[in-house]
């Protein structure tokens, strides 16, 4: 039972999605432009699937409307007139829903992944449903692929379930629960992630595997963000390297070389196919999605724009600031634990505050930062282990010895971290000519 109790949690909250969430999620903008996407990939026309996303969009505006307006003291009294509603809206948009300049469609245009990915489902449920199940599907994912990743870090069951669940119910759910990219790019995350710990750990094969087809898959998607993926990857091998003995082997050193090949993969595939990259993105900020004339000094306005930004953002998050202390707590658990764990994890969720200070907008803050969540995510419950292993009374705790000798991740056993260190304990111990005892299954203990 305990075996299938992650996928248990991950059906639970696709039940509460369909209870509590869906209800709750309100239309998106982007979710139009994936929409269309995925209509012309089922074959519509690009006229027909404009039209189609439209109606769609204006579905979910009118279901928006009604619910807040059956809370308003004001128009409690009044029917909710849905099907006008709708088609007030479709009327409202007769270009497509704005805004719809071609340099703006562009952007979205450079993400064919996630339509790809929808559009089984689209075909079968339809727009709305179909691109909202399949961000919550790969939510679901993204939290197993958590708690499996705290199991071989040798955290117990219920603790890799908190973490499980600390991912769904943090803004990391949330967003992931919307026809948006966030839910199976932050899935892809979490399986670079995983794949570059097992490299850390000298699972070549299986790490090689899974940091490529997640970077090559999530580039797809936004491949700006996996470039900086790969890139702080990199940059966490050679620190983790660096900083400790133990990681400097062929698997850290491939981990550095994978991620830079990564990065520099897409960064030159994004020039050839010319892709937006961060001087376009930056002129959709500063021209308000290209209805103005574009800027001539976009990057000298994002530097003054994160000036102001961020003791604004300080000042939010320290009114509630449970990301901050998950933040300190989580980052001083992993340290602890591993300096590879720390580096790569601290890695990949950096790409939240990279993304962040490229949109240094208050709008969605916490989408566009989503991925900072992963430090308290994975630390915390790792935080938590340390103490249910730390001993009642005095000694060293077994967590201190656990830093310096990593679980073996090919057992796939968590839960007999404990049987396996009494069996340690009763080996015969053999003194090398230095006068250091070292357990041995096979000699006596030399006296």
């Amino acid at each position: 039972m305990r075996r299938w109790l992650p996928l248990l949690v991950a059906l639970a909250w696709v039940g509460l999605w369909v209870v509590a969430l869906r209800p709750a999620v309100g239309p998106a903008n982007d979710a139009y432009r994936y929409a269309s996407a995925t209509l012309e990939l089922l074959g519509e026309t690009p006229a027909d699937a404009q039209q189609a996303a439209l109606a769609a969009y204006c579905r979910d505006q009118a279901r928006s409307d009604a619910r807040r307006a059956a809370v308003n003291p004001l128009t409690i009294d009044k029917p909710p007139r849905m099907a006008q509603r709708v088609r007030d809206c479709i009327a409202k948009y007769p270009d497509g829903l704005t805004p719809n300049k071609p340099r703006y469609e562009a952007i979205f245009g450079d993400r064919p992944g996630y339509p790809i990915l929808a559009a089984p489902l689209v075909a079968v449920l339809g727009v709305n449903a179909g691109l909202s199940v399949t961000s919550v599907l790969c939510t679901a994912i993204g939290g197993l692929i958590v708690a499996r990743l705290l199991r071989e870090l040798g955290a117990p069951v219920h603790l890799a379930v908190a973490g499980q669940v600390a991912y769904y119910g943090s803004p990391i759910g949330w967003w992931g629960s919307y026809p948006l990219t966030e839910g199976p790019v932050m899935a892809l995350t979490v399986a670079a992630l995983l794949g570059a710990w097992w490299l850390t750990r000298r699972r070549i094969m299986a790490g090689t595997v899974l940091l490529v087809g997640a970077v090559a898959v999530g580039a797809t998607m936004r491949h700006s963000t996996f470039l900086l993926v790969a890139a702080g990857l990199t940059a966490a091998a050679l620190l983790a390297a660096a900083t400790s003995r133990q990681h400097r082997h062929a698997g850290t050193f491939l981990l550095a070389g994978v991620g830079a090949a990564a990065a520099t993969g897409i960064a030159v595939t994004a020039k050839v196919l010319n892709l937006a990259g961060a001087g376009e993105t930056l002129q959709d900020k500063f021209t308000d999605h290209f209805t103005r004339p574009d800027v001539a000094d976009p990057w000298r306005r994002l530097v003054d724009l994160n000036v102001n930004f961020w003791p604004q953002w300080l000042q939010q998050e320290l009114r509630a600031p449970w990301l901050l202390a998950g933040l300190a707590l989580g980052a001083w658990a992993l340290m602890r634990r591993d300096r590879a764990l720390a580096w790569v994890t601290l890695a990949v969720a950096g790409t939240g505050l990279a993304t962040q200070v490229a949109h240094p907008v208050t709008g969605q803050g916490d989408r566009l930062y989503i991925a900072m969540w992963l430090v308290p995510v994975v630390g915390v419950p790792l935080l938590l282990a340390s103490r249910r292993d730390a001993p009642t009374t005095g000694g060293s705790s077994s967590w201190a010895a656990d830093s310096t000798h990593p679980i073996d991740l090919d057992k796939d056993a968590a839960d007999r971290v404990v049987a396996d260190r009494e069996r340690v304990r009763r080996m015969p111990r053999v003194v090398d000519p230095a006068g250091v005892t070292h357990p041995h299954p096979d000699r006596p203990v030399r006296r």
